[in-house]
């Protein structure tokens, strides 16, 4: 699977580049703000950077499913089935590379906010030392906080699950637009309309068995959690199977 992953982590080469000089442009931007006290400068760079994030982080969330279906359209998908490797073992790499993809654009911008506060420092002509005390006031304030965490724990691995449960019905609404409409124009059509369906299927499951258990809304429960992991597993194996015994490539 290793060999998979690399060879997903190259076909998004080009979106890390674009997002890196982005960064680098909004960054500088904020730096010459900073500098010569332009609050123009300030401001428009701070709204690139908060507005970027959002559309990143979108972006890169179904970034997998866009190359997934660019893969099966064109030449490339010879290359990609024609690996020594089971269907689940490519689907997984895939997966696999597109949760690499989401750790990377995290860190790029968790560095670029770090650096912003650091040239902030900088210009405040606050020593080394000041840095230090701040950095560990801050590390103090958040260690103080009444954090609960089984809630956040809970909320994070459901925001995960969710997420993975998006790219499985991706997945295999792509496999299956593939399957039935081999050579046709609206395939891809085809692919968002059940994609929403199957999702509308899924939200309805969901809400089916939480008026049977008599609660509803965002409430952290092992069965929200255990649901939303069997449905991304059942995604999962169904998109393997189907890959396997129907895709034409």
């Amino acid at each position: 699977m290793g060999k998979i992953i690399k060879y997903e982590w190259r076909k998004q080469r080009a979106s890390r580049l674009i997002i890196l000089f982005g960064l680098l442009g909004a960054f500088i931007l904020f730096a010459f703000g900073v500098i010569r006290e332009n609050s123009t400068s300030l401001g428009v760079s701070a709204m690139l950077m908060i507005f970027g994030a959002f559309l990143v982080l979108f972006y890169t969330g179904i970034e997998s499913l866009i190359i997934f279906n660019r893969d099966l359209r064109t030449k490339q998908s010879h290359m990609l089935w024609m690996l020594p490797k089971s269907v689940y073992e490519i689907l997984g790499g895939k997966f696999l590379a597109a949760i690499l993809q989401m750790l990377f654009v995290f860190v790029s911008f968790v560095l670029t906010a770090c650096l912003c506060f650091l040239i902030i420092f900088l210009k405040s002509s606050a020593t080394v030392e000041q840095l230090f005390k701040f950095a560990q006031t801050l590390t103090n304030s958040f260690l103080q906080l009444n954090i609960d965490w089984k809630f956040f724990v809970s909320f994070i691995t459901l925001l995960f699950l969710s997420w993975t449960s998006v790219i499985m019905v991706g997945f295999l609404s792509i496999i299956i637009s593939r399957t039935l409409f081999l050579k046709s124009k609206f395939s891809g059509l085809f692919s968002i309309i059940l994609f929403f369906i199957i999702t509308y299927l899924i939200e309805q499951g969901y809400s089916l068995i939480s008026n049977t258990f008599g609660y509803s809304g965002f409430t952290f429960r092992f069965l929200d959690l255990a649901y939303y992991a069997i449905v991304c597993v059942a995604l999962f194996l169904a998109s393997g199977i189907l890959a396997d015994k129907k895709l034409s490539v």
